[in-house]
């Protein structure tokens, strides 16, 4: 009989325990809000004329990588390459 019990206990423990974690993980994400989701586009747009300051780019693009000089990308090691949006300004181009 006490087996019997303690096959039923632990089977119930077992079944609310997992019925509570499924619980949880749903009920702890936050919904994003409408003025979230702006300050992300935001974000990406502020990173997008970031890159289009920068003359190289790494063909991965992965962030922090641009460069204004040539070289190899810190997070993947690729050759940087020309970045076709890049325009120079008035500073950048004058003669030494």
């Amino acid at each position: 009989m006490r087996k019997i019990f303690f096959t039923w206990a632990l089977a119930l423990s077992a079944v609310v325990s997992v019925s509570s974690c499924n619980n949880a993980s749903s009920g702890d994400q936050p919904e994003t809000t409408a003025t979230e989701q702006e300050g992300a586009a935001q974000d990406s747009t502020a990173a997008g004329t970031q890159t289009q300051q920068l003359a190289y780019i790494c063909p991965m693009e992965c962030e922090g990588s641009a460069s204004m000089e040539p070289g190899k990308c810190p997070v993947c090691g690729m050759d940087l390459e020309k970045n076709p949006k890049y325009q120079a300004s008035a500073d950048t181009t004058a003669t030494r």
